[in-house]
């Protein structure tokens, strides 16, 4: 009895083995990495170049394109900055010393030309109407000597030296006279003001206060020193800075053309207006200038801007960027050497193309290059 037990529970355990091994068997058969193990790599790796499957989806997803040489004239992207161009910069001095007694507009507020900036109390106005006074009777008296030393003369009572001397102190008096009237009319441009004994800072010019020192109550010492400084930003130039490697290349006569990442839309063209005699020492970049109209104010001084420029590139080789890939810190490619067959290149490029690089070194003139999906073989 205890026999058949015993045999009754060796059968049954060796039917649950069997059914638990039937199992595993037919799970492991359907399960998705066992299947992907019987799956072939989409490429594959022989000596250094990679084969791609000829029935691999891979082959749809990469596009090779050859290796073009750019024309005659290609187009360098440079950075940019708006600046002030040197002659709509206007240092306003004092026409005389003496204490300031009102300032009328601020740092940064537009002004029109011919409007009062300042007030200055100024001892020199009182100076100057005594001097004009004094100039005019010293003129009035030496015009009737000259008269008589010449009436004197044409009788021929008197020596033609006479007559000179009489002459060249009129003409003294003359000039003396036209120093003072001119210096009272500076100082007197606003009579309103120089009735009150006051002389008045004029704007020379159409603008806004990019600087100013000037407040009540300090004291104008120096008529040589600037007090304000006003900015004309009706026209603006734009600063392109080329890199040292492409100045050889840049076109006589070209053009330049800047967009303001700020100001989307906004766009200034024009043939380059000149460029500065030197390289910057600390950028080792020239500066080209292009003028731009700036009637809505919209262009700032310092704005930065993105300027594509005409340059001479005759035989540059072409590769767009969509080809590139990073491998150890260097620049690579896949080059196709035979059909369905990549290896990779190192490049040495530049990128001021835009869209696309310039290749220095490493690739020829038609040979075929994976443009997109180069990624997709980046085995490192």
């Amino acid at each position: 009895m205890r026999g058949s037990r015993g045999g009754t529970l060796v059968k049954c355990l060796m039917c649950l083995a069997l059914l638990i091994v039937g199992y595993l068997i037919g799970h492991r058969s359907v399960s998705p990495s066992y299947k992907t193990d019987l799956e072939p790599a989409m490429f594959t790796v022989d000596h250094g170049a990679l084969v791609v499957r000829s029935q691999s989806p891979l082959r749809k997803r990469l596009v090779v394109a050859a290796v073009t040489q750019a024309d005659d004239v290609a187009h360098l992207s440079v950075p940019a900055q708006v600046m002030v161009p040197p002659d709509k910069q206007v240092n306003v001095l004092s026409p005389a010393t003496g204490l300031i007694t009102q300032v009328l507009v601020q740092l940064g507020q537009r002004v029109t030309r011919g409007q009062v900036l300042a007030t200055i109390a100024a001892g020199d106005l009182a100076q100057a109407w005594a001097d004009d006074r004094r100039a005019k009777a010293a003129l009035d008296f030496t015009r009737r000597a000259f008269e008589r030393a010449r009436a004197v003369q044409a009788a021929g009572g008197n020596a033609v030296k006479d007559l000179q001397s009489a002459h060249n102190d009129l003409e003294q008096a003359e000039a003396e006279a036209a120093r003072a009237a001119q210096r009272v009319q500076t100082l007197t441009s606003r009579p309103d003001y120089a009735a009150q004994g006051l002389v008045a800072l004029i704007a020379p010019v159409d603008g806004f206060v990019a600087s100013t020192k000037m407040a009540p109550g300090q004291n104008v010492t120096d008529a040589t020193a600037v007090q304000m400084t006003l900015v004309d930003s009706s026209t603006v130039w734009v600063a392109a800075s080329v890199p040292e490697g492409h100045i050889a290349a840049l076109t006589n006569g070209g053009k330049i053309s800047a967009a303001f990442p700020a100001l989307p839309g906004k766009r200034c063209e024009g043939d380059i207006l000149t460029r500065d005699p030197a390289l910057m020492p600390d950028t080792r970049r020239l500066n080209l200038y292009v003028s731009c109209l700036n009637a809505d104010g919209q262009l700032r001084p310092g704005m930065f801007a993105n300027a594509e420029i005409a340059v001479h590139e005759a035989g540059a080789l072409m590769i767009p960027k969509t080809a590139l890939l990073m491998n150890n810190d260097q620049v690579s490619v896949f080059v196709q050497t035979a059909p369905d067959t990549f290896r990779r290149r190192y490049l040495s490029i530049s990128y001021d193309e835009g869209d696309n690089v310039r290749v220095l070194s490493g690739l020829s003139a038609g040979e075929q290059i994976v443009s997109s999906g180069a990624i997709l073989l980046n085995d490192d």
